[in-house]
Formats: C-alpha cells, sequence, structure tokens
C-alpha cells in the first residue's frame, strides 16, 4: 500500500512536470500531420545526436561551435500551411489556433518584424533558470503560414547560426531575427 501511495504521489508530481516541458505545438502536431496544404517537420534528439556524429571527424573550430550549439538541442517541430487564396478564414482560424497556443503569460514576446505582407513573431519560453527553453516562431504570409519551434537550452546568439545550418524551410526566419538585433549574419564558410 505504501509503494501505491508513493507511486502516485510521484506520477502526480512528475507529469505536470513532464508536460511543461513539451512544447505545446506538441498538442496539435498530430492534427495537421498527412493532411493536403500542410506540411510537418520534427526532429528528435535522436536526429541531432546523428548530426553531431557526421561532425565527428571535423576538428575546425566552427564545426566545433556547432557541436556545442546541437548538443544543447532536444527537438525541432515545424508545420506550414499553404493558404488556399479562396479560403482566407481557414487559414485566419488556424493561425489563431496556433498563436493561442502559446500565451503570453508563458511565452515572452522578443521581436515582431513586417516585410511586406509577411509578419514574424519571435517567441520564447524560460525554465526557472532563466535559460531559454523554447524558440517559437509564428509567421503569416499572404501564401503560407508557418509556426516553428525550437527546444532545448537555446543561446540567442546562436539561433542564425542553427537556421543556416540546418536549412529547413521556415527556419530562414530566425535571421530576421540576426539581422534586426546585430545586423546581417555573418556569410557561411
Amino acid at each position: 500500500m505504501k509503494t501505491r501511495i508513493i507511486t502516485l504521489f510521484f506520477t502526480a508530481f512528475l507529469i505536470p512536470l513532464y508536460m511543461n516541458a513539451q512544447s505545446p505545438l506538441e498538442k496539435v502536431f498530430p492534427k495537421y500531420s498527412g493532411q493536403d496544404r500542410f506540411t510537418t517537420v520534427s526532429i528528435s534528439k535522436e536526429m541531432f545526436t546523428q548530426m553531431l556524429g557526421m561532425m565527428a571527424n571535423q576538428n575546425d573550430s566552427s564545426a566545433k561551435e556547432m557541436k556545442n550549439i546541437i548538443d544543447k538541442l532536444t527537438g525541432l517541430k515545424v508545420i506550414t500551411y499553404d493558404i488556399d487564396t479562396t479560403d482566407y478564414t481557414k487559414a485566419v482560424s488556424i493561425y489563431n489556433e496556433w498563436a493561442g497556443l502559446f500565451p503570453a503569460a508563458t511565452y515572452k514576446e522578443l521581436m515582431a518584424v513586417t516585410e511586406g505582407r509577411d509578419n514574424y513573431k519571435f517567441m520564447t519560453r524560460q525554465d526557472a533558470d532563466g535559460k531559454i527553453s523554447e524558440m517559437v516562431m509564428l509567421m503569416k504570409g499572404k501564401k503560407e503560414l508557418v509556426v516553428l519551434c525550437l527546444t532545448g537550452v537555446i543561446d540567442m546568439s546562436n539561433v542564425s547560426k542553427i537556421s543556416r545550418s540546418m536549412g529547413i524551410h521556415g527556419m530562414e526566419g530566425f535571421q530576421h531575427m540576426h539581422q534586426h538585433h546585430q545586423g546581417p549574419p555573418p556569410d557561411k564558410k
């Protein structure tokens, strides 16, 4: 009986911690995966580990820096929606759903960028120590919507390096953040 009570206590304590560690994007990701007009990308910690393995033989300073950055990442999720120009109300509904996943009480807006008809919103969630544990980019454009969520221990100075190195559609939006904070990102080597 004591074991059961202890197990229930720890389960009740750990489940909320586990749920808080997950991105809210996890809740809607299966909903859109495989649907027409949607593209979903999910990269796990295992894929990041594989990337580190591919970089094992590289000894230059930029490779070492990328290894340190990638080692701290735990996941990446991206959902894009190609807007049907005959049904903008659906696009507005989808965007509002995605934006509602990241409440201002938990996610702090870093910046918003408007470039033509494309609107980017960058938000972060911090852990108890003030370290960024999740970075979110919401993009609403004329032709598509994008929500991107990067999880792990994220250093703001490394975000644009991650986006360039991965080459995943949607991640180029993070370069907008770098440009507005520090000028143009450094050239690729």
